[in-house]
Parts: structure tokens; C-alpha cells; sequence
């Protein structure tokens, strides 16, 4: 059992797989799923929980499949955004939650709105909240998923995956994003990528987020002020908030920032 404000790890089996996640409970509070982006896992929020104040709500953390823990599908086509919003469904169903808050950061963000629509048509779960952390609204955010799905799975395997890691390794700060980029491994990245690429546009995106019926947050890192296209585009759909000295990794950059905007949020509910 689950003890109050306690993280444990928790393994829910699916039909292509198992996925592990963090579980925190916070009784009394919001009940919010925090869902990572292309070639991340969850291993972050066991520093925050440990080091920040999280307790402002009960979180479950998961790896998606083929990312961190999970298992990766023995049948890759499950690794699309409306299969991995199953999978999630699948947790919330398993863990007896009924009210959720959606936080979606990159392509996390494409699939809480897969999740949301899924949650809607069942019936069992209420969304009473909707963050996108730079989550992909328009095919303009897609700005790694574009590169590697323009190549084919062939060649990404035998050439762009190689050539992917020794570019990154050439960057400042990239260190913890190859750890657990490699973790995901090719496959992973390329199937995640086509699918994310394809959803990544507005006339997609857009009816989706409308169908929300529940306070939006779009969130971006103050350092891309103006990078995103979607900028313009979240504004017509919800409020804005940026997190101050902070990049694409957000929670990374400035963690303090980060928790101070989600807090918000969820404590106006």
C-alpha cells in the first residue's frame, strides 16, 4: 500500500508489456499525472521528491512504454501516442483514480491529449486539468521527433542513431538526456517519432485541446520566448506562463520555477 507522501515504484501489467512508475501519494489533494517526453524517463522526479515540495498533490510518474523501465512492445506499432495514452489509462484505471490533472511536457504534451480524449470517451475518469509543458501543438515543436522520422527505420538504425548520440554528446548539458535516450534505444525513438510527427499539427491538436473541458495551462521555458510557433497558438487556447532561467527542460533548468507555476495551477482548481 501506498503511505502517505511516500514514492514507491509500482509495476502495471499490460498485454504488450509491463510499465513502471512512481507513485506519490498525497491524500486530500489533486491527483495529477505527469507524463515525459521522446527518449526521457521518470527517473527526474525521485530528486525532486526527495529535494522540493511535491506534496501539493499525488503524482504518478510513469516510464511510457519502451522508455526507462517499461517494457518495450514486442510489436512496435503499439508505440504510437494514441497506444501509449492507452497504456496510461490503463494505470489510472488500475490505480482507482477518478479525477485527473493532465501534465504533459514535448511529446508528453501530444500524448495527454490522446489520454484526454480516450478519458472522455470512457467515462470513467474526469481530466480537471490540462498543462502542456512545450507540448507539441503544431508541426513547428516537432523539433528532433521531424529529424529522425524523415529518415526510414532502416536507415535511422543503421546510420541516424549513431550520428544522433555523437551530436548530442557534443553539446553541453546533454549528459542525463543520453543516458536515458539510449536506454530507449533506436527503435523506441523511431516509432515514437512517426507517430508524433503525424500528430504534431494544429488541425490535429487543436479540436483536441478544445475538447478539454477543464482549466489549460501552456507552459514554456523563458529562454524559448518566441522559439515555438505554437506560441501564438496556445495563447488563443489558454493562459500562458513561462518558467523564469529555464530551456526546454524546464524542471531540469529551474526547478523552483517549474513547481512554483504547476502549484499554481493546480491550487486554483
Amino acid at each position: 500500500m501506498v503511505r502517505n507522501a511516500d514514492l514507491i515504484m509500482k509495476t502495471h501489467a499490460e498485454p504488450g508489456g509491463s510499465v513502471r512508475y512512481y507513485r506519490a501519494a498525497a491524500p486530500g489533494r489533486r491527483e495529477a499525472l505527469f507524463i515525459h517526453g521522446l527518449g526521457v524517463d521518470k527517473s527526474w522526479f525521485a530528486v525532486h521528491h526527495a529535494r522540493r515540495r511535491t506534496d501539493f498533490a499525488g503524482w504518478v510518474v510513469p516510464d511510457l512504454p519502451g522508455h526507462g523501465e517499461s517494457d518495450r512492445p514486442a510489436d512496435m506499432a503499439g508505440l504510437t501516442m494514441t497506444g501509449l495514452a492507452a497504456v496510461l489509462a490503463g494505470v489510472l484505471n488500475a490505480e482507482g483514480i477518478r479525477e485527473i490533472v493532465l501534465v504533459g511536457h514535448s511529446m508528453g504534451g501530444a500524448v495527454a491529449l490522446a489520454l484526454a480524449r480516450q478519458l472522455r470517451e470512457a467515462g470513467a475518469v474526469r481530466v480537471a486539468g490540462l498543462v502542456l509543458a512545450e507540448g507539441n501543438l503544431d508541426a513547428g515543436d516537432a523539433f528532433l521527433s521531424a529529424r529522425v522520422a524523415a529518415q526510414s527505420r532502416e536507415d535511422f538504425l543503421a546510420r541516424g542513431w549513431d550520428a544522433l548520440l555523437a551530436e548530442l554528446a557534443a553539446q553541453r548539458g546533454m549528459a542525463g538526456y543520453l543516458r536515458t535516450l539510449r536506454r530507449a534505444g533506436p527503435d523506441t525513438l523511431h516509432a515514437c517519432s512517426a507517430s508524433l510527427v503525424a500528430m504534431s499539427r494544429a488541425e490535429v491538436t487543436v479540436p483536441l485541446v478544445e475538447a478539454v473541458d477543464a482549466p489549460r495551462l501552456f507552459v514554456f521555458g523563458e529562454r524559448n520566448r518566441g522559439r515555438f510557433t505554437s506560441e501564438a497558438l496556445a495563447r488563443r487556447l489558454g493562459p500562458v506562463a513561462f518558467v523564469p532561467r529555464a530551456g526546454h527542460a524546464m524542471y531540469a533548468d529551474n526547478p523552483a520555477g517549474f513547481w512554483s507555476v504547476i502549484r499554481e495551477f493546480l491550487a486554483g482548481l
